[in-house]
């Protein structure tokens, strides 16, 4: 545990909000575009889970939950000031720990080539995404995933 940290799932409007907000600023303003998948939010099938250091929103995930006790990550950020400090590890670990109580057994991501060895230090090792929504894999990203 790093002192100071806290990870919480975002159930309130307020966190919903604060989450919204720290997606957009820090992963789709990067790409140029409005986030296209704010409906995600209120869906059960969706979560989003957001670090707190000393009270102030420092990293996010998103999680899709999917059918056979599997979930995928979609989307994990840490603000840029706060980045290599482990504080991602501890968000994704946060997440895992959280969904294995839930249930699931298997996360599976698609990673940016520049984000592999950050899952593979995690235990994440390649196999297919197998995405329920047929979406198929950025030609660039590697499919990985991890039993929990």
């Amino acid at each position: 545990m790093i002192e100071g940290l806290t990870v919480r799932k975002c159930t309130t409007s307020q966190e919903k909000e604060v989450a919204k907000q720290f997606r957009q600023r820090h992963f789709f303003d990067i790409r140029g575009f409005l986030d296209p998948y704010l409906w995600t939010f209120e869906r059960a099938d969706h979560a989003h889970f957001a670090l707190y250091k000393t009270g102030c929103m420092i990293g996010y995930a998103h999680i899709q939950y999917w059918p056979s006790s599997r979930a995928a990550l979609r989307i994990i950020i840490i603000d840029e000031k706060e980045r290599k400090r482990g504080y991602g590890a501890y968000l994704l670990k946060a997440c895992e720990q959280t969904l294995k109580e839930e249930g699931v057994g298997l996360l599976q991501t698609e990673a940016a080539p520049d984000a592999v060895a950050f899952y593979r230090n995690l235990g994440y090792i390649e196999m297919p995404f197998n995405d329920p929504d047929h979406q198929p894999t950025h030609e660039n990203d590697t499919p990985l995933g991890k039993l929990l």
